[in-house]
């Protein structure tokens, strides 16, 4: 069932001040890329809660959700701050549980708060030795609710209790309740960089430019940030509010193809202008072609890429023939001119043969 959420766009409104949860997401996806990057999921943001990574079957039913509350803090977070937002967090359970995306038998979810800074706990009393306390910071950096110390814990369901009421299946709720450090520093510009840190790490010499990457990515969130849920009402089926893997992994592969074409045009750049007959006047413009037709072989609206990639790429068996790559190259554009009409000028069809030749090697050598 669909719930109309009077809040539903309110983080959409005020989008400009939402960076914090765009760099969570960016974060997460870096984290746990080693096992995300074989998995069907996408990732929604003000959609339920700030953001949440929905994974899914091959057959696009969900399996899990995890839906993380993201807040940046310039203080440290006391207990009396969290009972309204853990009141909030099974709201968003229940909103879950109540979509009408279809979920598999053993579906479950997670409910994070993240943040910043630290969290700190305790059970009230000030006596050295009945003084009971949890910390969630840099070095326990995340904590089951249900896995607080029993004192604590009881004190936070008693006061969330009183802020659901009625409402026992919200209180079923704090059982999937979780907190968490994220190592993301308070100054905006200080995150860029530490996400760059972590995107060199992962892809270290694939990716030359490392800022433009994370960029690159960041921009794969603006379009969903700034939609709004239709009529107020918040549901996951609402393609227009996601990022799928399908779009990330497609960016990255653009972002490290780009990089190995860039690289093996400086490397190759004298003997490819000989054999290929590109004049020093025309250089310029092959080498934004080239480029460039790395993106248009992805978007299927460029029909004239389209087919001088699928030419290529039928004809891969061509690698087998040659000892020199640009032999090979040479030989693709001459037989693409015999066989096939084209409405690009020579120089653009030798450029992106040229790119659709790199790529094509690349997926041999995989």
């Amino acid at each position: 069932m669909s719930v109309l959420n009077k809040s539903a766009n309110s983080g959409v409104h005020g989008s400009s001040g939402f960076e914090f949860q765009k760099h969570c997401a960016l974060y997460i996806l870096f984290d746990k890329y080693e096992n995300l990057k074989q998995r069907n999921f996408f990732i929604c943001l003000e959609h339920h809660d700030d953001l949440l990574f929905c994974y899914q079957t091959d057959d696009e039913s969900i399996t899990s959700i995890d839906a993380y509350q993201a807040k940046k803090s310039s203080g440290e977070w006391k207990q009396g701050e969290m009972y309204e937002i853990f009141k909030k967090m099974t709201d968003v359970g229940i909103s879950l549980k109540n979509d009408d995306i279809h979920k598999l038998d053993c579906y479950t979810h997670n409910l994070e708060f993240l943040t910043n800074n630290t969290i700190n706990l305790n059970n009230g009393e000030r006596k050295k030795g009945l003084r009971k306390s949890n910390t969630i910071n840099e070095t326990t950096n995340r904590l089951k609710l249900i896995d607080l110390n029993q004192e604590i814990y009881t004190i936070i369901k008693s006061e969330v209790q009183k802020l659901l009421g009625a409402n026992l299946e919200g209180l079923g709720e704090l059982n999937n309740i979780s907190m968490a450090y994220i190592d993301l520093p308070k100054n905006y510009t200080h995150q860029k960089d530490s996400l760059v840190g972590h995107f060199d790490r992962i892809f270290g010499k694939k990716v030359t430019d490392h800022r433009a990457a994370v960029e690159t990515l960041l921009l794969l969130f603006r379009d969903v940030e700034n939609t709004l849920n239709s009529g107020n009402v918040v549901k996951l089926m609402d393609e227009s509010k996601r990022v799928s893997s399908e779009t990330i992994n497609k960016a990255l592969n653009i972002i490290t193809t780009k990089n190995m074409a860039f690289d093996y045009w400086r490397t190759e750049e004298k003997e490819a202008c000989r054999k290929l007959k590109i004049t020093i006047s025309e250089r310029k413009k092959f080498e934004f072609d080239f480029i460039n037709s790395i993106d248009r072989f992805k978007d299927k609206k460029q029909v004239e890429h389209q087919k001088i990639f699928s030419f290529v790429n039928s004809n891969k068996n061509a690698l087998t023939n040659f000892i020199d790559d640009i032999d090979c190259i040479q030989y693709l554009y001459e037989e693409f001119l015999k066989n096939t009409n084209s409405t690009l000028p020579e120089l653009s069809i030798k450029a992106a043969v040229f790119a659709a030749y790199i790529e094509v090697r690349a997926e041999l050598w995989e």
